[in-house]
């Protein structure tokens, strides 16, 4: 169909003078770059295989998809942090974690697809953490449609098993100050034991400058901690406790953590946190961004990715593009990175 400004109405038109339309227009232009090609994430692998290729052999990379405004923050701060701008896990680790955070996110209200496999966890006993300024109905009392007798007699049932409500805002702070505890705990059973409950192998295969994080989370007190979280230290301490005691966590979050005006520096100390016990590459846990359309992902795998230049048909590059890190009151997290 094409639209008729004369008429405002929706015309019948052939693929053939589709195509000839949309190749004079593009003709038209005086540089490649004069157009962008947006992309929603609705297409399949396949179709955002080619797309990207045509945009490229066009001479642009001018492709802005919808995660460019829900979860940029994500990509920019997980390339810097792991090398790539994507989540760790698949659906089925998340049958294999002992505990889920759930962060910055409204699961019931956003993504009620998730509610489903957040319940399966809970049911078989991992901790469901959530961290949300907003307590919302369907993490405390979950009517799930899949089961009969629950919608038959108005039953329910709790997903999370913690919840805890930061300040807006406020969630680099809460991650800094889990950092804080953990190390504490680590020090500690290290002076009585000997052995400690941080990863070090993986932070020494994996990871580079952890001294230097070290210093900047011992460098933040547990006031300007308790201050910008909006949480008290005993209840920060608690959810530490929970990471403490699971063999394998996934960490997800959504766009309470990405639209913020420091969200990269928070996805950083995320990511950060998570390395101290090695919870990524492995089963059952890992980072999960909560992208909304259903192959915003595939369309990064495919190439569909405006900071990638395409020097030849066959291979492209990424820019050197650098972006900008937001500055918090507390000290800025220097993450270790793969």
């Amino acid at each position: 169909m094409r639209y008729n400004r004369d008429t405002d109405h929706y015309e019948p038109v052939s693929w053939e003078e589709a195509f000839t339309g949309i190749a004079a227009a593009l003709k038209a232009l005086g540089s490649p770059d004069e157009a962008q090609f947006y992309t929603s994430g609705r297409a399949s692998n396949e179709a955002a295989f080619l797309y990207q290729l045509f945009v490229r052999i066009f001479g642009t990379n001018n492709m802005p998809d919808c995660s460019n405004m829900c979860h940029e923050a994500s990509g920019v701060a997980l390339t810097q942090a792991i090398g790539i701008g994507k989540g760790t896990v698949r659906l089925e680790d998340f049958e294999k974690a002992d505990a889920i955070f759930v962060v910055g996110q409204n699961p019931g209200t956003n993504h009620p697809r998730m509610l489903g496999d957040l319940r399966r966890a809970a049911d078989r006993g991992a901790r469901i953490v959530a961290l949300n300024t907003l307590k919302e109905r369907g993490l405390q009392r979950f009517a799930d449609p899949q089961r009969k007798r629950e919608m038959v007699t108005g039953g329910s049932a709790p997903i999370a098993s913690d919840y805890f409500q930061p300040r807006l805002g406020g969630d680099m702070a809460v991650f800094r100050g889990m950092a804080k505890a953990v190390l504490d705990t680590d020090r500690k059973a290290r002076a009585e034991s000997g052995t400690g409950v941080i990863d070090d192998d993986f932070i020494r295969n994996h990871c580079h400058d952890f001294e230097g994080y070290v210093a900047a989370v011992s460098a933040t007190e547990w006031s300007a901690i308790e201050d910008q979280s909006g949480l008290l230290r005993a209840e920060i301490e608690k959810a530490a406790a929970i990471y403490l005691g699971a063999d394998n966590m996934i960490c997800t979050w959504a766009m309470g953590i990405t639209q913020h005006e420091h969200s990269v520096a928070t996805i950083r100390e995320i990511t950060s946190f998570m390395m101290l016990r090695g919870q990524i590459g492995r089963p059952g846990a890992g980072l999960c961004p909560v992208r909304g359309h259903s192959n915003v992902q595939g369309d990064r795998t495919m190439g569909i990715n405006e900071n990638h230049r395409w020097p030849c048909s066959t291979h492209w590059r990424q820019s050197s593009a650098s972006h900008r890190r937001a500055k918090t009151a507390t000290a800025q997290s220097r993450p270790s990175a793969p």
